[in-house]
């Protein structure tokens, strides 16, 4: 039986930025990843959603919506489970299973607590604890970007180089280089890295398939 990741997201502060969230809905399913079954949408008015295959690897496509989303700010629950009906589906919206009342529920967590950003539901508690515990912390540091060093981290990412990414940017690549230093890039990429690690080992997939 097959794992799913269902992402839902909402907008801190949406009914004051009606504007804004209008311009994002127009490109967010140009946001790719390999991993997604079903692109990014919004739905509810400033909730957005999307389906990942299997366990989630990484926070790195997480990294990348918030990105996109810039200047709103996002709350995000992470579902993990089976998808029992509405399999093949272009939306999200259409499916239902226990990863997505799972994820509707880490939502609900975040919203209840006014300095978390991101929440796991999976059905398995020591995953939980520790994935959320990771969660945490990646989101104090990056909680605490400016625009430009989140443009400096994205653009040194996806080139590669410090070279192309202040070309990019029109500016030297001693100042990419001091944006991701500043970013502490080091660190979010250490995390980023360790989360298929804590998922390979310490999941129980009998708890995650329980319902």
């Amino acid at each position: 039986m097959e794992l799913y990741t269902v992402l839902t997201a909402d907008v801190i502060g949406s009914r004051r930025q009606e504007t804004v969230v209008a311009a994002k809905k127009t490109g967010l399913q140009e946001l790719t990843d390999a991993s997604l079954v079903t692109p990014f949408t919004f739905s509810r008015g400033d909730e957005i959603q999307a389906v990942v295959a299997g366990v989630l690897s990484s926070p790195a496509i997480l990294r990348k919506l918030r990105y996109y989303c810039l200047p709103l700010q996002l709350r995000i629950g992470i579902g993990l489970g089976r998808i029992t009906s509405g399999l093949g589906a272009n939306s999200s919206w259409e499916m239902n299973g226990p990863a997505f009342h799972r994820a509707r529920q880490a939502l609900d967590e975040v919203k209840q607590h006014r300095h978390w950003r991101t929440r796991l539901v999976s059905g398995d508690p020591g995953l939980d604890q520790t994935v959320n515990t990771l969660f945490n912390l990646y989101d104090v540091i990056q909680s605490r970007w400016t625009f430009p060093q989140w443009e400096g981290v994205m653009l040194y990412e996806a080139t590669g180089s410090y070279q192309e990414a202040g070309q990019r940017l029109g500016i030297a690549f001693q100042n990419v280089e001091k944006r991701c230093r500043a970013a502490r890039w080091w660190a979010i990429r250490e995390a980023e890295a360790t989360f298929p690690m804590i998922l390979s080992q310490y999941t129980d997939f009998n708890l995650v398939l329980g319902e």
